[in-house]
């Protein structure tokens, strides 16, 4: 049982489809389905049913997943220490983060990085569909982004949500309401909403509950970036937008107005996320189990 044949397997369980796990891994579906194909004959079991469109592992193959990934992440990690020995390099710490989420996970950065200052920091910021792609393709350890809609394949710890804002051009609205903003009253004004790079996400959210309230919103434009959206309200777009409370700092903007709404959705999920496989950074663990999110200070 070599650990190429058992990275094939793993891929394989992860994406629920031969073609897809073949595309992941940059490889013909045909060799690869003879690596699988080699491995039942070795073990003399079957190790996948077909499920409709998805193979699925079956208890066997369930159990040869987990203990694969458990011997997986042994090998990577003696061969990653191995290689740290020999080579005395410092530290590296593979991080994706994403714009969604970039003042929030600031300070738990900030702290691993007081933490640990021998250690080298590579922070990847982009989207979360794209952080995504960087887990499974290995170029990432650790993801900070929005827990994901599938799971499959990934382990995770979510934090609780964050609180969702309006933030409206004084274009629109003169004067702040005194009560909070009714949510269907937003889809009135030309709208700015964050939408993933690839797949659904909180725009399809948002979106959805203005049409089961009956009203069409108005969207101008759909970004990846909440502060590319701040900047262009700034700037005098005269437009709103729906955002995260950690990424919104209202002194900071003095053409628009930080509305807290009602009703108020939970769709902002922020998480650490990575591959089965993957060990969790223990260097982040022990900050998240100490308490982070961190108490703001009054």
């Amino acid at each position: 049982m070599d650990l190429k044949r058992l990275r094939y397997f793993c891929k394989v369980v992860e994406q629920g489809s031969i073609s897809q796990a073949a595309r992941m891994l940059n490889m013909a579906q045909p060799p690869l389905s003879k690596r699988i194909h080699e491995l039942e004959e070795e073990l003399n079991v079957p190790l996948f049913v077909r499920n409709g469109k998805r193979i699925e592992p079956t208890d066997a193959g369930y159990y040869l997943y987990r203990k694969a990934c458990e011997i997986l992440r042994e090998v990577e990690d003696t061969t990653r220490e191995t290689l740290k020995i020999a080579h005395r390099e410092s530290q590296l710490l593979r991080i994706g983060l994403t714009h969604l989420f970039q003042s929030y996970f600031r300070p738990l950065l900030l702290e691993l990085h007081r933490r640990h200052p021998d250690a080298e920091l590579s922070i990847s910021v982009s989207d979360s569909s794209n952080l995504e792609s960087y887990l499974n393709d290995g170029l990432i350890d650790i993801a900070l982004i929005q827990k994901p809609y599938n799971s499959d394949g990934f382990d995770y710890v979510a934090f609780e949500p964050v609180r969702l804002v309006a933030v409206v051009s004084k274009k629109l609205l003169s004067e702040p309401p005194v009560q909070p903003f009714p949510y269907l009253k937003l889809g009135k004004f030309p709208l700015m909403l964050l939408h993933r790079a690839r797949d659904s996400g909180t725009y399809e959210t948002l979106l959805d509950l203005f049409r089961k309230g009956g009203v069409d919103p108005h969207v101008i434009m759909h970004i990846t970036q909440p502060g590319v959206i701040l900047e262009w309200l700034e700037d005098g777009l005269a437009a709103a937008t729906l955002l995260p409370v950690s990424e919104v700092t209202d002194r900071q903007l003095k053409n628009c107005h930080v509305l807290d709404i009602f009703p108020s959705p939970q769709i902002f999920f922020p998480a650490l996320v990575k591959t089965t496989a993957t060990p969790y950074m223990k260097e982040l663990m022990e900050i998240i189990e100490a308490g982070y999110p961190f108490p703001v200070a009054k």
